[in-house]
């Protein structure tokens, strides 16, 4: 498995550590003082940050997410959102690795862009809140992660 994630939004995904814990992972995510201490023994490659509307950065992630999957070779890429995730999900459709997406617990009435942007690109949607699943009709709701 290798899981995305910003370092801004890492806690919704290490809140999952029950569902994730006995799998072997990879982590890819912004290198930051929080995601370098919440990380602490995980296998982490650091993404090109910022990721926010930052096309160099998008292409290097691209560039990353390539070079990645072909040698970690992940049977399914998780993530939570923020620029990293498109570059990942595009590289993973291209090899048909499943890709599971998680909307951020605090977009409840308007989209983020990534989401919406990873929406086509994703094997499972999850959102948080019922009110998600109206921008995201084919969404299965987990309900609140943190």
């Amino acid at each position: 498995m290798l899981v995305t994630s910003p370092g801004g939004h890492l806690a919704h995904l290490l809140a999952l550590r029950p569902w994730w814990e006995d799998h072997e992972r990879v982590w890819v995510t912004a290198k930051q003082d929080d995601t370098v201490l919440a990380l602490g023994e995980e296998r982490v490659h650091w993404c090109h940050w910022p990721t926010t509307r930052n096309l160099p950065n998008a292409a290097r992630n691209f560039a990353l997410a390539g070079r990645l999957l072909r040698s970690e070779r992940p049977d399914v890429i998780v993530s939570d959102g923020a620029g990293v995730a498109v570059p990942f999900f595009l590289q993973a459709k291209r090899r048909g690795i499943t890709t599971a997406y998680l909307e951020c617990f605090d977009r409840i009435e308007t989209p983020s862009l990534t989401a919406r942007l990873c929406y086509p690109l994703s094997d499972v949607f999850c959102v948080q809140w019922d009110e998600q699943l109206a921008s995201f009709p084919e969404a299965v709701n987990i309900g609140a992660v943190l």
